[in-house]
């Protein structure tokens, strides 16, 4: 009798032990420790790339002080927003929303339309990325964006200056963050802040890519573009030199708008960046030329994407007149920060009440009239607004 009671009491503090060894040590799809750092995973380096041998592939060393070709690189605003969110246990996952420093009152929006935490009763987590104030802006200041960080807590800048060419390196920034802080996050969706996007769509997507173990592969979906050739007039806001960019034809790629990644893929981005090259333009580079040279495919999702806010805007009223779905899931907001509330509003009403699908003949191209508004001169006269046939 006093071997069975030792046998059980043996068993027991076995269970006990184990228990809190997995909760102490959880880890995240691919194995790695979510409680600890970047670099201090519990498996030692050597078999991490036994691993990665083993699999055909080779994992690069990310320094985390570079982006790209920019040594010296630290955050001026830090965040560890999983840890301080308890979100341990793996997300679903990241929004990586690219902002513009002086870009408040779209953030404001973006929160207003979709709360942190209605994002992380989803499974989400939003976090918006920024650059220095450069020295031309008069229109805020460092202490208003700390201020920001204080009260929202979703902000990280970086210590390069915002501007257009520097785009790329806010991209990774994202990237390199969300690899790095937030490890237990499935799946990461990089966006700009003027766009406009279907979350409860897009987190039935994540779903039913998490049910079918994508994770485990590289992934990059999005708007894909193909055989988009390189401006070469000097004039034109995308201009690129042959020094730049030798060839004339870009590599597929995809739209900075919005696309959606994954932890390994995002990683072996960060790291390929960090090998020689550099280009401005940062969706080409980051999911066209890096993504080439790894050898990642493409993932079209075309059909999600409209490039006319107005048909945004046709979706919204007819989602209140009618209860239709909208025929799509991204689009810009038109410089109109109420229009990412609204849709996202509409949305919620529209999921929560069964909205229908649009009947046959009864399209947005073949249903949405427009507003179309003209600014004369900046403080001259008032908007020209007219009705006009979207096609």
């Amino acid at each position: 009798m006093r071997k069975f009671q030792r046998f059980l009491t043996s068993v027991v503090a076995f269970g006990v032990l184990y228990g809190v060894y997995r909760y102490s040590f959880r880890t995240d799809s691919e194995g790695n420790y979510l409680f600890l750092l970047p670099g201090e995973n519990g498996r030692s380096q050597s078999v991490i790339e036994q691993q990665a041998a083993a699999s055909g592939e080779q994992e690069k060393t990310v320094d985390p002080s570079r982006l790209a070709n920019l040594t010296g690189f630290e955050y001026v605003i830090s965040n560890d927003i999983c840890k301080e969110n308890n979100t341990f246990s793996e997300l679903l996952g990241v929004i990586l929303v690219t902002s513009y420093v002086g870009h408040d009152e779209i953030r404001s929006a973006h929160r207003q339309a979709i709360s942190q935490q209605k994002l992380l009763s989803m499974g989400l987590l939003r976090i918006f990325s920024l650059g220095v104030i450069p020295p031309t802006e008069r229109f805020i200041q460092q202490v208003a964006i700390e201020a920001e960080q204080r009260l929202h807590g979703d902000l990280i800048q970086g210590n390069f200056v915002e501007a257009y060419r520097n785009l790329t390196y806010k991209h990774l920034m994202s990237l390199q963050w969300a690899t790095q802080h937030c490890r237990g996050a499935k799946y990461l969706l990089k966006m700009d802040d003027d766009i406009v996007f279907d979350p409860f769509y897009i987190q039935n997507y994540l779903s039913d890519l998490n049910q079918g173990d994508e994770q485990q592969t590289h992934l990059l979906a999005g708007y894909m573009f193909r055989n988009k050739k390189v401006i070469r007039l000097q004039a034109n806001k995308w201009y690129v030199s042959r020094d730049e960019f030798p060839a004339d034809v870009y590599p597929p790629y995809l739209s900075g708008w919005l696309y959606i990644t994954n932890q390994k893929t995002a990683r072996a981005l960060v790291a390929e960046s960090q090998t020689d090259s550099f280009f401005w333009i940062d969706d080409t580079f980051i999911t066209g030329v890096l993504a080439q040279r790894l050898q990642i495919p493409l993932t079209a999702l075309n059909r999600w994407f409209s490039s006319n806010s107005e048909f945004l805007d046709c979706c919204i009223k007819d989602m209140k007149r009618y209860a239709y779905q909208c025929d799509y899931y991204v689009g810009p907001n038109g410089g109109n920060g109420k229009l990412i509330m609204e849709f996202i509003q509409e949305l919620e009403r529209c999921y929560d009440n069964a909205c229908y699908q649009r009947p046959p003949g009864k399209s947005l191209t073949a249903t949405c009239v427009a507003e179309y508004k003209q600014q004369i001169n900046p403080d001259h006269g008032t908007a020209m607004i007219s009705q006009m046939k979207l096609k």
